[in-house]
């Protein structure tokens, strides 16, 4: 257990975190030593003048359990000595298990005081500082090595596993306001009472770490006179989520069924690892160490059952407060009519905390980077937001891949001595967004998100029933006739700026036996771009593009049976930035009888078998449901197909009107009437506006036969397609294994007439005022010159590349049948119920 512990501690230190000691051209650090002025002060010391309020004098001991039962040893110590070294901060002084106890009177939400653990690491002198937190559910020993060179530059830094991981007591809540309450009381309380401390703080990290940042920020204590922060100074999140159901569990209402049960195993695998594998100092426990620290793992173990009850709870297919309280949009200075309903719901992130973000363009979490820049931070100055989105997965994202500058912290260094130490550097100020443009493959700064509207041109493309013309050598429209007629019957239409009705309405045929999404971009987002490891690091440290060769780089094995619109060769350059709306006008036939009877009675038989009732999966699987998947692909001339962004609907979540307003006419000859029964969407449904929510909180059932209006919201991106390339719109009724697959079978007609268009809308860049609203940076080497004003950039690719190697993960194997489909979720249910089993034994 211990190698398998420094194992992994090892692999993250030498592959996420190398570059810390990156050095310029003279071999100087770029990290600076301490200076020996800072010398530690011990009690007795005197100091003169304004010194007695910079410097502290050393408490007594340090401030760290050493002999705490279930907490980090002097292995870890030296593993972060190691780490300290390369940032030239081998000096600095390491407080390794910190008890940070959390009172009941600090957190309304908690049921008594509660014990988390901390790891501080100090600068060598005793000068008092900032401090940087990083608060993690995925062990503090690991993640606070991810920014050890900010101690090099000046700064305490402390690592905090949040309450129910990694070492802390309590159970496991996700986000939920007991969290939050948690991570204030440490910002406004423990750490500006800390001897060590200057009293201000900030707060660094990807992902969940991000995602805590922006709740913490909504309840911090501020001036209640210019409303600023009193301790918490600046916040460094990347790739944040923003809404709860939105951004991860519901993509448009269907479920996510690939990363929320990787993440929260995840967690909860990190979790029940054993805080300390080697009990006592000879890595020789004794029996009341054992039993002290048995106490936490055992906490953790008994709270498995309930995060993965979040993913079974039928309830959870709907919006709520539930998914409402996980979520920083509650702290938007924008709200909804009504409010939120809770008292945290009133507050609002102080416009004057300084937010610097970053995001992906392929991440999970798109949606929530970009709404967070436009609609936290709507009331920010300039100066005080920054956001960078690159063409990253979540993994890449979360490291800022191929941007040595911020990899090596000298991004989140400069913004913290900028907005924390009031270092006069108003880096980004003018430009505070750097986008990276696909299809050009440059990096591009602006003045806004969403960029203003002198830069963009709102444009329309048209869904069109005639097919487009085929493109020479490509073997999904050239291939031979036997296996055109198996494959691509009636699937290939056109795409154009101009509306054209005639031709028969496509249609589109669920087969749940046969579902789309395995070979595709989809799998690999997802999976937070696991896969797609190896193609990252040959592309952004070797400068090496193997994307071309990857499969999930070209959707034509997954548009195989999907039905697809493709524009012709496009004759000038075509930029789409922003999100993308599908909207269309649909009829849904579903299985007939007899068909019907068999899908209930083998769900019947699966729930009265296992004794299942009210389970998200099979209540998700089972409803007489049609999911909308819509892919944007930029076609290259050759004919490969690269998804750019992707959106998806549950027709039960579609935007309904509430009022239930239908238009009911007849329509074909007087022998072949047929009543049509019109739906169509909500007058009030504005597409993006991130707080319309009433078909999530309330879906509504269609019924068979009737004419249905449809919107699907796809991601933002930010893609040119060249000219001689094509733009293809994709869609489908299932992206498996992303989403839980509907087990309905149903034939999907699609209306096109001169009274049911169907189209795509976007914005377009101008090429106007270069260089005032907005101008080109370049590759990566420019972009990293560029965030450092001209400063060195240092750890050539080559050198950074190395310590990135890994290996693809695997994927699934061919799907046998509908049973094999609910494998996994069935699986999911049965090791929620083994569990509560042994904890009833």
């Amino acid at each position: 257990m211990v190698t398998i512990k420094r194992c992994a501690i090892l692999i993250l230190a030498t592959v996420i975190f190398s570059g810390a000691g990156c050095q310029d051209e003279s071999g100087d650090s770029l990290l600076p030593f301490l200076s020996s002025n800072d010398s530690a002060l011990t009690e007795g010391s005197t100091v003169d003048g304004d010194a007695a309020s910079r410097y502290y004098v050393e408490p007594e001991g340090d401030d760290s359990c050493v002999e705490c039962p279930g907490q980090l040893t002097s292995q870890d110590e030296a593993l972060m000595r190691t780490e300290l070294a390369k940032a030239g901060a081998d000096d600095a002084k390491i407080d390794l298990n910190v008890r940070v106890t959390i009172p009941a009177s600090a957190n309304p939400h908690a049921d008594g005081d509660i014990d988390l653990w901390a790891t501080v690491i100090r600068p060598a002198g005793s000068e008092k500082l900032p401090t940087i937190l990083v608060a993690t559910p995925y062990r503090r020993e690991l993640m606070s090595l991810l920014y050890v060179p900010l101690v090099g530059k000046r700064y305490n830094l402390m690592g905090l596993d949040i309450r129910g991981t990694g070492s802390s007591e309590g159970k496991w809540t996700s986000f939920d306001l007991v969290e939050q309450y948690d991570i204030k009381h440490v910002v406004d309380s423990f750490i500006p009472g800390r001897v060590w401390s200057d009293g201000t703080v900030g707060m660094i990290g990807p992902s969940y770490m991000a995602i805590i940042q922006l709740l913490t920020a909504g309840l911090v204590d501020v001036d209640p006179e210019t409303g600023e922060p009193l301790h918490l100074k600046a916040l460094f999140p990347l790739v944040p989520m923003a809404d709860a159901y939105r951004d991860i569990v519901m993509h448009g209402g269907n479920c996510d069924l690939l990363f929320i049960p990787l993440w929260l195993g995840i967690v909860d695998i990190l979790g029940i690892l054993p805080p300390m594998l080697a009990l006592g100092e000879d890595g020789a426990p004794t029996s009341e160490d054992f039993e002290e620290a048995k106490a936490i793992w055992q906490e953790h173990v008994n709270h498995i059952p309930t995060t993965i009850g979040w993913i079974m709870d039928a309830d959870n297919l709907n919006d709520g407060q539930f998914f409402q309280k996980k979520s920083s949009k509650i702290y938007w200075p924008v709200k909804p009519d009504g409010g939120w309903g809770f008292p945290e719901g009133e507050k609002t992130i102080p416009s004057t905390l300084p937010v610097f973000s970053v995001g992906g363009w392929f991440d999970i979490f798109t949606r929530g980077t970009t709404n967070t820049y436009q609609y936290a931070l709507g009331n920010h100055s300039v100066s005080d937001k920054a956001m960078i989105i690159g063409e990253w997965y979540h993994l890449g994202g979360s490291l800022g891949m191929g941007l040595n500058s911020i990899m090596t912290g000298q991004v989140p260094a400069r913004w913290f001595d900028w907005k924390i130490k009031k270092k006069k550097d108003s880096f980004m100020e003018e430009f505070p967004v750097l986008l990276y443009v696909m299809g050009e493959k440059k990096w591009r700064a602006e003045k806004s998100w969403p960029l203003p509207e002198s830069r963009v041109e709102k444009r329309s493309f048209y869904l069109t029933k005639n097919s487009p013309s085929k493109i020479g050598g490509d073997w999904y429209t050239d291939e031979p006739v036997w296996r055109l007629i198996k494959y691509y019957s009636d699937n290939n239409f056109g795409l154009s700026e101009t509306p054209d009705f005639g031709g028969d309405n496509p249609v589109l045929k669920h087969n749940p036996l046969d579902l789309h999404g395995l070979v595709s971009r989809a799998t690999t987002r997802w999976t937070m771009g696991m896969p797609a490891i190896v193609s990252d690091i040959s592309k952004f440290f070797l400068n090496k593009d193997i994307d071309a060769s990857m499969p999930w780089e070209d959707e034509r094995w997954d548009e195989k049976e999907c039905i697809t619109f493709t524009t012709e060769p496009l004759a000038e350059d075509v930029e789409i930035v922003g999100p993308i709306s599908l909207t269309f006008w649909a009829r849904t036939d579903f299985a007939d009888p007899l068909t019907q009877a068999a899908i209930d009675g083998l769900f019947d038989l699966v729930e009265d078998t296992l004794k299942i009732e009210d389970n998200l999966l099979l209540e998700g699987m089972k409803k007489k449901d049609v999911q909308w998947i819509a892919e944007l692909n930029d076609v290259f001339p050759d004919g490969r197909a690269r998804n750019v962004t992707s959106g998806w609907l549950s027709a039960w979540h579609r935007q309904y009107d509430p009022s239930g307003a239908t238009n009911v006419y007849w329509e074909g000859p007087w022998y072949n009437r047929r009543k049509v029964v019109e739906h169509a969407l909500d007058p009030a449904y504005v597409p993006f506006d991130p707080l319309y929510s009433g078909p999530d909180i309330a879906p509504k059932a269609i019924n068979g036969g009737e004419l249905y209006q449809y919107t699907v919201e796809l991601w933002p991106t930010c893609n040119i397609f060249k000219k001689g390339h094509r733009i293809r719109l994709s869609i489908s009724n299932s992206d498996f294994p992303h989403l839980l697959p509907v087990a309905q079978p149903s034939e999907n007609t699609i209306v096109i007439d001169e009274d049911h268009v169907a189209k795509i809308d976007f914005t377009t860049t101008t090429a106007s005022n270069q260089g005032d609203t907005w101008k080109w940076i370049g590759s990566n080497k420019d972009a990293d010159e560029w965030l450092l004003s001209g400063g060195a950039v240092g750890c050539g690719s080559a050198a950074v590349a190395a310590s990135y190697r890994g290996t693809p993960a695997a994927m699934a194997a061919e799907l046998m049948g509908l049973l094999a489909i609910m494998m996994l979720p069935l699986s999911l249910i049965m090791i929620q119920r083994g569990i509560r089993r042994r904890r009833r034994s």
